[in-house]
């Protein structure tokens, strides 16, 4: 169903009279809101946000190795999920068992992930002001992403039919380009670093050192060529623990990982296809300044 944040004003956001779009959620998610927005944040937390599909596994797993001395060999031994856990994983589905538990129990400093818009935040994220990366990618790979990972899971349909419920809102976390740009215009927010998958892809070195003078780290030249090797597509998608297979459940989906490519889209749409999401970007983002942002 639709889900509007019923208090938002706490959100320091630029844009002049502004009012959240409703959000696509489960059920599920009107009987914790409250308990959502109240829940305590802490300033030694780590938050990486993001909507879905955008590259968030690959950064949750950049910034727990910069912010843990490089430590592989427990990057290795223990799931991302373990590591990093995600804020409202019980908020997908109903039969999960919900709690923020995960979350609430994890030893400071934590590491948090969310797919939640600025608006459905906890309301102390914005006093406290943690430390975050936001992560976007463009649409056209997202929404390719998107229908292969909601295929893994319980979609029948085909890429056709699901890109036309992307651009009509239906998949759970959208408005997609709402997303991104509230978290491009919230004001004295120097507590969030902004991210793209593309520029990740083009020169991880780049966004590394971001990172890294970001949390106030440093890391020799060779310490960081391992890194670079260790967050390498090949080596995320051989590494059991970033990777979300389920060892007993159907190989027949395509693999979590799948190709990691910047431009994939460009051979999975139809010049059809490629043209109903530019257009769809072009009616949602009327503003040009914003509309780099889904270059």
């Amino acid at each position: 169903g639709k889900v509007r944040a019923k208090q938002y004003k706490d959100v320091p956001i630029k844009i002049p009279n502004w009012v959240p779009q409703a959000h696509c959620f489960t059920t599920e998610f009107k009987r914790h809101e409250k308990e959502l927005l109240e829940a305590e944040v802490y300033p030694d937390d780590v938050w990486v946000l993001s909507y879905p599909k955008s590259g968030t596994t690959w950064v949750q797993e950049m910034v727990w190795c910069i912010c843990n001395d490089l430590n592989f060999e427990a990057a290795r031994a223990t799931k991302i999920s373990a590591r990093f856990p995600f804020l409202e994983i019980g908020l997908q589905s109903a039969a999960l068992h919900f709690s923020f538990k995960d979350v609430k129990d994890m030893p400071r400093p934590r590491f948090i992930k969310s797919h939640l818009p600025v608006s459905m935040l906890p309301k102390r994220y914005w006093e406290v002001k943690p430390k975050t990366i936001h992560i976007r990618r463009n649409p056209k790979s997202v929404a390719v992403s998107y229908f292969y990972h909601s295929q893994g899971i319980h979609y029948r349909g085909s890429m056709d039919t699901f890109l036309r419920s992307f651009v009509r809102e239906h998949q759970f976390y959208s408005p997609y380009h709402a997303h991104v740009i509230e978290y491009h215009e919230l004001r004295d927010c120097d507590n969030i670093l902004h991210v793209s998958f593309e520029e990740m892809k083009r020169y991880l070195p780049s966004v590394v050192r971001k990172v890294c003078q970001f949390f106030g780290k440093s890391y020799s030249k060779a310490e960081l060529e391992l890194l670079y090797q260790h967050l390498s597509f090949k080596s995320m998608r051989d590494n059991p623990a970033v990777n979300f297979e389920n060892p007993k459940g159907p190989t027949k989906g395509e693999p979590f990982m799948r190709k990691g490519e910047a431009d994939g889209w460009k051979k999975e749409l139809t010049p059809e296809q490629i043209h109903m999401l530019d257009e769809w970007t072009k009616e949602r983002v009327p503003n040009p300044e914003h509309r780099k942002l889904f270059e």
